[in-house]
């Protein structure tokens, strides 16, 4: 995750950061993995399929600053992560200002975990970037159940604004944690144009011009945590995304629905 030292900058620079290092809450996590994806866009499949996934990540907390690494409840994108600021915080809720990234590149030259990958299919096409989001986030819990709303404001790609629903729900099952994942997400006209439209430049014969209206998308999953050891965690995830018709009509996009599973181990230390 591209600002984590914009995090740190702000608990250094912080007048409320009077304590010791002592309040540092910190768990870091080392994971190896494999995933499995068919993207919408079907040359993605690519970047990610029988490759080795490798992440370092951790959870850091220090006053209302915090870091989250990948969440088991949101299981549609490998390797994510979440900066945020507490504005409220109370026993079942919390309200942050939080920073993150929902939307990976699309385009003909992608760098990944195992180097650079080259998509022929997207040549001619114009880099879309991953995005950062900043904006706001409500979380409530009770009992098993969990459910967010995040708003953001993309600053760094399409400018634009995304609206997010997730609700999710916990089954210990034996040793094992069960997470069962919906959500909702609502997308700007400007965002699903950045990423699926296509401009006059970038056509070609069986690549038409299109621009994008806003859109919606469904995501189902579930994720499964076990731990195999005091240090070591088994991790599986399934995840299935729908998509609009602002989505699906771009001749960019290879089929309606988005599946992607992942196989990960995780050293916590």
């Amino acid at each position: 995750m591209r600002p984590w030292w914009c995090l740190f900058f702000l608990m250094l620079s912080s007048t409320r950061c009077h304590a010791s290092w002592d309040e540092l809450e910190f768990t870091g996590y080392l994971a190896v993995g494999t995933g499995f994806q068919r993207a919408l866009v079907g040359p993605l499949d690519r970047t990610v399929n029988e490759k080795l996934l490798l992440n370092l990540s951790a959870d850091v907390q220090y006053h209302n600053f915090f870091i989250e690494s990948d969440d088991r409840r949101n299981v549609l994108r490998y390797g994510s992560g979440l900066l945020g600021y507490y504005l409220q915080q109370q026993e079942d809720s919390t309200l942050s200002l939080i920073g993150t990234n929902y939307h990976d590149a699309i385009g003909p030259y992608l760098y990944t975990g195992s180097g650079r990958a080259h998509l022929p299919e997207l040549d001619g096409l114009q880099l879309r970037d991953s995005d950062f989001l900043l904006g706001l986030r409500y979380q409530r819990f009770w009992q098993q159940h969990y459910v967010a709303v995040e708003i953001g404001q993309d600053i760094e790609s399409h400018y634009s604004q995304q609206l997010r629903l997730l609700y999710s729900y916990r089954q210990p099952l034996r040793n094992w944690d069960l997470y069962y994942n919906v959500g909702v997400s609502f997308s700007a006209a400007r965002l699903v144009n950045y990423y699926y439209g296509v401009s006059a430049a970038e056509s070609q014969s069986g690549r038409p011009t299109y621009n994008a209206g806003a859109g919606q998308q469904l995501h189902l999953g579930v994720s499964a945590l076990y731990p195999l050891s005091t240090d070591w965690l088994l991790e599986l995830g399934l995840a299935v995304n729908g998509f609009s018709s602002a989505y699906t009509n771009s001749p960019l996009v290879s089929r309606d629905t988005e599946f992607r599973s992942l196989v990960k181990f995780r050293y916590v230390f």
